[in-house]
């Protein structure tokens, strides 16, 4: 017919289900406060007048502390053969943390097996694409790291074991979650089996490395 063909950019579909409610899931995310000094101070207006007027009009600043903001996250896609298939699901879950507005950093990290078996962190899925570093470099001793760990539980480091020590390594110190790509059907006959349960946070200053999990009946 001679009519010009002008192609048509057409989004691709999420990987991550429904990742609207997934944004409202983690919204308590929002209300993380690290056991730290903050890391910011803003004039309290209300108590600078009050110490003022008690010091005979003499200017005495009050500062506060601001803890909304000072956590970072860290997403940790473990970088193993079987995980090449979700990388897009990694660059989605960037997004959501990004746009959820909880956190004043979100930095994304690749898991590798190291020369010696451990576990390594770089900022490429290609172990040979950028540098490999300890994974001693996720943890953070303020609790200002949240990590969550994007794997399929199945492999080297998981068969090894490195991966489980990692893992109770970062969460002596932040909250640490694993995100499994797999079907649930398939969590147990992977090397991190699940047992299904309710996760609380702790009270007081210490609420925020303190999770208390009681199973389900």
């Amino acid at each position: 017919t001679g009519a010009a063909v002008l192609p048509l950019g057409v989004p691709a579909a999420p990987v991550l289900p429904a990742p609207l409610e997934l944004s409202r899931a983690l919204r308590p995310l929002q209300r993380y406060r690290p056991v730290s000094a903050p890391l910011r101070r803003v004039l309290d207006e209300t108590a600078t007048a009050e110490r003022s007027a008690r010091a005979g009009g003499v200017i005495m600043p009050v500062f506060r502390g601001v803890r909304r903001g000072d956590a970072v996250v860290q997403c940790v896609m473990d970088a193993s053969s079987s995980m090449l298939v979700w990388d897009r699901m990694f660059e989605e879950l960037q997004q959501i943390f990004a746009q959820l507005g909880a956190f004043r950093d979100v930095q994304m990290r690749y898991l590798h097996p190291g020369p010696d078996g451990g576990c390594t962190v770089s900022r490429s899925p290609d172990p040979a694409a950028a540098p490999l570093h300890s994974a001693d470099r996720l943890s953070d001793p303020t609790g200002r790291r949240v990590t969550v760990v994007v794997s399929d539980c199945a492999g080297p480091l998981w068969r090894s074991g490195h991966a489980h020590r990692l893992l109770h390594q970062l969460a002596r110190l932040a909250p640490v979650a694993v995100l499994q790509p797999l079907p649930q059907r398939m969590w147990n006959r992977t090397r991190l089996p699940v047992t299904l349960g309710s996760l609380t946070r702790g009270e007081g200053p210490a609420g925020a490395t303190l999770l208390k999990v009681t199973g389900d009946a």
